[in-house]
């Protein structure tokens, strides 16, 4: 071994990573500020839960992510390895002294036939199985080879040092009593001349080093850079619910000195926060990103990967202007439309999946979210079909236009007590937000009218606001146009806490998430709950009993109660109570549950590119020939109805709100 030759072959890997690394890490450090240190516990656990347990990676696919851990773990257990052949470097003779490093040598070679197979099933996926999730990715091939030659190198040298240097050394000696494969290589060894010997054992030695270093140097330069950045981006990673919009200060907007230095949103990467470029450069490409992901499975521009890549060859070619603080704005491109193209932008529906099913948790809606409020409040460039939906929300308060006093007409007959005044409240044991959909479309009102007469059945004190209730905002800020929001939001807050309401149910997932997770900033504390948790606890209490007689009814997760808020299992339970028989299950179903189209505004876009979204759900719940599609949200069910119609199926498949089947199999009396 040569002292001199181990230290310039470290000291040139190190000066290239860290040369490389920086290279991107500067535009990082260069973009806007963001406090991602908060609840330093619950972070840490996050770290150790999803980053070196590799939770999230074997939960949502367990072959795969079987596989990604033995080659994570190798990774990490033969750190220990790789210090050891440092110093061998220095030392030749230097085995870890005493039993444990006897253990260690057996738990290396154990370790190292796992990954060897780890690598081979990842090369029988790539180029046998062929997910349609993983791209061709010619780095992917060469970093998966690179791991093969460690393993391989260093079992070779195990087996040409032990047959060396074994039978003179008692510490090789020790070690190999333990090696298992090493001693089975040095036994077949063992009758090649020594010189051939000696030059295995400094050629294994040198490739094996070699190998590592350029692996080293190779790791900034594209994908592979997340072996170095996951683990803090996982600890980096948003603490709030990853489906609530970013806030704007409309005051210092509205009141400052010189409109020109007013920004709203993300124009150019120069307002992405640092953890958005954070990001870009951490995406691992493995596309689970697209599994379930609405936009990509119908064919349209749109996969948080193709995100990530985008952004990240973006910054690297605009690395120079956005280092150079006396660079102008208007020197970088706008990202829409050069970088992240309009049908992109407005494609997505915000149902989160992307998040949910990335292993390191990289974000996708906050940088979206903020695009569109640039695009629609600073460019006013938007899908023209929003704006009659935008003038509609601020003249009446719904997507529809429809007369606002006319709120309260869906419970002509059913003697619900319209509230008021406060005291009103006090009577009551929920106030039923109704919302616009099943205020105004005759397939919501349907939904409201039989989640009613369930509540009276049960005995449940419960009002509404009739007219005097307005819209949350929900699909206006996430079409991007928060002032518009702001607006609706703090118009339903006076309301609401004018009457000193506290707890509030609804059918409606989108107004659910809303009121729960985004109207506390503005004054808005309030129980929030939907009425599938609100009929599951009343047959739960045997307030109201039902007749299980639907069979082959298959669920729809609603994107904004499921993924966004963690509810699954309120629907099933009530879905049970009505069936004889096991309720079917979509292959894409709870954490993976597609979309149905109608989120982040797309319920009032046309869709243009690629299959309709709708009846690509339909389709995938056809297979299992479901006599029912059961959903807990109004858009859903409009999305289902209009998708099975467009199938064919609307006379052979029925859709139903679990409220309608609830108040149909209700027994009364």
């Amino acid at each position: 071994m040569s002292p001199i030759g181990i230290t310039l072959l470290m000291a040139t890997a190190f000066a290239g990573f860290g040369y490389l690394a920086w290279r991107k890490l500067a535009i990082v450090a260069r973009l806007q500020p963001e406090v991602r240190w908060d609840h330093p516990l619950a972070r840490l656990k996050r770290v150790l839960v999803d980053g070196l347990l590799q939770s999230r990676m074997i939960r949502g696919e367990p072959k795969a992510g079987v596989m990604h851990c033995v080659i994570f773990t190798g990774f990490l257990i033969l750190l220990a390895r790789k210090v050891q052949l440092i110093l061998v470097g220095y030392l030749p003779s230097f085995v870890y002294p005493g039993w444990l490093g006897g253990l260690f040598a057996g738990a290396k070679d154990f370790v190292e036939l796992a990954v060897l197979a780890a690598v081979a099933y990842a090369f029988y996926r790539r180029f046998v199985q062929k997910p349609a999730r993983l791209e061709a990715n010619r780095e992917a091939i060469l970093i998966l080879s690179l791991i093969a030659a460690i393993m391989v190198t260093d079992l070779m040298f195990d087996g040409f040092r032990f047959a060396l240097f074994a039978a003179s050394d008692p510490g090789i000696a020790h070690e190999r009593s333990f090696a298992v494969v090493g001693s089975a290589l040095a036994s077949m060894f063992a009758g090649l001349p020594e010189a051939t010997l000696h030059a295995g054992w400094q050629l294994s030695y040198w490739v094996q080093m070699l190998t590592v270093f350029a692996f080293l140097v190779l790791l900034p330069m594209g994908e592979h850079f997340h072996i170095v950045t996951a683990l803090p981006g996982l600890f980096f990673a948003h603490a709030t619910p990853p489906n609530r919009v970013p806030s704007v200060d409309l005051d210092r907007v509205m009141n400052a000195a010189d409109a020109e230095d007013v920004t709203v949103g993300v124009r150019t990467a120069r307002d992405l926060s640092w953890k958005d470029a954070y990001d870009a450069f951490t995406c691992t490409e493995c596309g689970r990103c697209k599994t379930s992901c609405p936009t990509y499975l119908t064919g349209k521009p749109l996969a948080l990967k193709w995100v990530n890549d985008s952004l990240k060859k973006h910054l690297v070619e605009q690395r120079d202007t956005i280092l150079a603080g006396d660079a102008p704005d208007a020197a970088l491109p706008a990202l829409v439309g050069p970088v992240i193209s309009e049908d992109a932008l407005w494609a997505c529906t915000t149902c989160g999946y992307c998040e949910a099913a990335c292993p390191i948790e990289l974000e996708h809606l906050g940088k979206f979210f903020k695009m569109r409020q640039q695009r629609v409040m600073m460019e006013g460039a938007f899908p023209h079909e929003l704006k009659a939906v935008f003038d509609a929300y601020e003249a009446q308060s719904n997507p529809w236009g429809f007369d606002a006093a006319a709120r309260g007409d869906w419970a002509h007959g059913l003697s619900i007590p319209v509230v008021t005044k406060a005291e009103d409240v006090q009577e009551l044991d929920w106030l039923f937000y109704v919302g616009s959909a099943e205020s105004f479309d005759p397939r919501g009102q349907k939904i409201a009218r039989a989640f009613a007469q369930i509540l009276q059945h049960a005995g449940v004190k419960f009002g509404i606001l009739g007219a005097a209730e307005t819209s949350t905002g929900e699909s206006v800020r996430r079409t991007g146009n928060e002032m518009l929001f702001q607006t609706l939001a703090k118009q339903l807050v006076a309301t609401l806490n004018g009457l000193s309401v506290t707890r509030i149910v609804t059918c409606d997932p989108h107004a659910f998430n809303t009121l729960r997770n985004e109207y506390p900033e503005f004054g808005g504390h309030f129980e929030v709950i939907h009425h599938t948790q609100l009929l599951q606890r009343l047959l739960a209490q045997g307030r109201i009993k039902v007749e299980p007689r639907l069979e082959r009814v298959m669920l729809h997760d609603p994107c904004y109660l499921g993924r966004h808020n963690g509810e699954y299992d309120a629907p099933r339970a009530v879905l049970a109570a009505l069936t004889r028989d096991k309720p079917l299950e979509f292959e894409l179903a709870r954490e993976k549950a597609m979309c149905c189209g109608a989120g982040g505004g797309r319920m009032w876009m046309d869709e243009k590119i690629g299959r309709r979204i709708n009846v690509t759900r339909v389709e995938q719940a056809l297979p299992q020939a479901p006599a029912v599609i059961a959903t807990a949200c109004p858009y859903c069910s409009v999305m289902m109805g209009d998708g099975l119609a467009t199938a064919g199926k609307a006379t052979s498949i029925a859709t139903r709100d679990l409220a309608e089947l609830v108040a149909e199999a209700m027994i009364r009396g």
